[in-house]
């Protein structure tokens, strides 16, 4: 199978960035050096890319075994030492750990431990976050299917 090709293109206004895909278009900031912004900032971004990802893998495998309504709540948190986004060469400068609660509906009770597992195998975001060294404390939960 041939790779996939990603491409985000980037024009920078100061502290925010105009992003744009082939589908989309957003922005990113720090709010910390441009505060009338409501723009998300890139680790915000990332936390919300983990989130995403492992929405789409998820889905992925509901398909594959036939589950037919998933559905996810998460709530990330990320943690860093600041002290390596201002320079320190000691200390690294992204996520230290990533927390992460997720909520699941849908999905047969026997069946949710090893769907956080192929989640967590399958997502490159977290996969990626692992192999950075970021510790990655996780919290499923799963509830039958909801009455629509």
């Amino acid at each position: 199978m041939a790779d996939m090709a990603f491409v985000v293109d980037t024009q920078a206004q100061g502290v925010a960035a105009h992003h744009r895909t082939g589908s989309a278009e957003f922005w990113s900031t720090e709010a910390r050096l441009d505060p009338d912004s409501t723009k998300p900032n890139p680790l915000e971004l990332l936390l919300g890319s983990l989130t995403g990802c492992m929405t789409v893998v998820m889905q992925m495998i509901a398909r594959e075994q036939g589950w037919t309504q998933v559905e996810a709540d998460y709530h990330v948190q990320g943690a860093l030492d600041p002290r390596g986004l201002m320079g320190d060469p000691s200390v690294a400068p992204y996520f230290h750990t990533v927390t992460l609660a997720v909520q699941v509906r849908g999905v047969p009770k026997d069946q949710g431990p090893w769907l956080q597992k192929e989640v967590g195998r399958r997502c490159p975001v977290h996969r990626l976050l692992e192999a950075a060294g970021v510790h990655l404390s996780e919290s499923w939960q799963f509830e039958p299917a909801t009455a629509r």
